[in-house]
Formats: structure tokens, C-alpha cells, sequence
């Protein structure tokens, strides 16, 4: 049985889980710090092939965010250029603003635009980069940390990097094993999973009333219940 287990936590962990990692990495109180404490604990002498393969496809998985990012910018501009230019044709509305009883020119329109071509440029470091460069977020022991309630208040700091956090922290982790999702053994029925409680009994006995009494539909007879079975034979092919 021990020999059985062991191969079957070999089978589970031998592979780099990059979810676990991603997740782990994205904790502001660890970083990429614990990837480097745990791999040479976990996986011995491939540590190293192991870390190098999660930074590559960390890296990768970000910059898909920041092409995603960078067309949202581009599109705000555009938006932002063609309520410029109907603006000029002769759509005051959008470009002027009450101000002391008077139309105005705001700039509002000009500013973000402005501001939406300076944001769409890549700067000298990535969020990602100045993220593992900061230092650890110190938490007290045995004090829970909201890790997404973090990444909410320094969204501003990460813009690119929060987006992608989130998405991997608001993964729910199964504890279910995965060959215990497609095996029919585990959907036999048996008496103790067929066994109804008293309440939910009488809760689908209760509904099934009102259901049909809304709708107008009778139980059936006694009668109807004890029908003949009907045996129908089958031509052969």
C-alpha cells in the first residue's frame, strides 16, 4: 500500500504544477522567493530546469496581458480621436462644457487621448519586473492575509500584472482527483448514497404538490402505477 501511494504522489507531483506555481508567485509575501526555496526540495537535482521552465512561461502568460492591454489602449484612443474629429465638424457637445453660463472648451477630450498614447507605450520594466524587485510584503504569523484585497489596492501600481493575479487566484483548486472525474465507479449507486433525509422528502414530496396543482396535473391512480409490462421484441439485424 505504501508502495502504491508513493507511486501515485510521484504520478501527481513529478510534473511542474505551473497553476500552484503562478499562485504561489502572485502571494506579495513570497514572490518568486518560494519557487526557489521549495523546487530544490521538491524536484532535487532538476530544480533548476524546473524554475527556469516556470519564470519562461510566467513571462510568456504576461505578455500576453500586455498585448491585450495595449489593443484596449489603442481602441480608447481611437474612440478618443473620433470624438475629437466629430467634435470639430460641428457635435459641440462633446467637446464643450458648461462653465460660468459660458460654452468652453474643456480639453478633457485632448487630455485622454494624450494620456492614453503615453500609457500604450512599454516602459523600461514591466509591471512583472518591478513586482519580483520589490520586497516581500511582511505579514505578522498566524494573521490572514487578503492576497486579493492586496492586489486590489495596488491596482494602480500593477495595472498589467493585477488583471492576471486575479485571474489566476480566483481559480477554485478541486481536491478531487482528476481520474475520479470521468470513472464511472464512483457513480454506483449503493444504499447509503441512495438514502434521503426526512426533509428533503417531504421538501420533494411538498413541491411535486404545488407543482402540479399550479399547473393543473394529477398523480397518478393506483391503477396506472401497477400497468402490465409490455414486452416489445426486437428484429435482429
Amino acid at each position: 500500500m505504501t508502495k502504491k501511494m508513493k507511486d501515485k504522489f510521484d504520478k501527481y507531483w513529478g510534473e511542474c504544477n505551473l497553476l500552484m506555481a503562478f499562485g504561489a508567485i502572485m502571494d506579495p509575501r513570497m514572490k518568486f522567493l518560494v519557487i526557489e526555496y521549495a523546487y530544490p526540495r521538491i524536484y532535487g537535482e532538476q530544480s533548476g530546469q524546473n524554475i527556469s521552465y516556470v519564470r519562461a512561461l510566467l513571462y510568456e502568460l504576461f505578455e500576453e496581458y500586455v498585448t491585450c492591454f495595449e489593443e484596449e489602449a489603442k481602441e480608447a484612443s481611437d474612440t478618443c480621436k473620433v470624438g475629437k474629429e466629430a467634435s470639430k465638424g460641428g457635435s459641440s457637445g462633446l467637446k464643450m462644457s458648461q462653465e460660468g453660463g459660458s460654452n468652453k472648451y474643456s480639453g478633457w477630450l485632448d487630455f485622454t487621448a494624450y494620456v492614453s498614447e503615453k500609457t500604450s507605450k512599454k516602459p523600461a520594466k514591466t509591471d512583472l519586473d518591478n513586482y519580483l524587485e520589490d520586497g516581500l510584503e511582511i505579514s505578522a504569523a498566524g494573521k490572514t492575509f487578503d492576497v486579493i484585497g492586496w492586489w486590489k489596492n495596488n491596482q494602480a501600481k500593477y495595472r498589467i500584472l493585477s488583471r492576471l493575479a486575479v485571474d489566476i487566484l480566483s481559480i477554485p483548486i478541486s481536491t478531487v482527483a482528476s481520474e475520479s472525474t470521468f470513472s464511472a465507479g464512483e457513480q454506483v449507486v449503493d444504499t447509503y448514497r441512495s438514502k434521503l433525509g426526512i426533509e428533503t422528502v417531504q421538501a420533494l414530496i411538498c413541491g411535486s404538490n404545488w407543482i402540479r396543482a399550479h399547473y393543473g396535473l394529477k398523480g397518478r391512480t393506483k391503477e396506472e402505477e401497477d400497468d402490465e409490462e409490455i414486452e416489445i421484441p426486437i428484429p435482429c439485424a
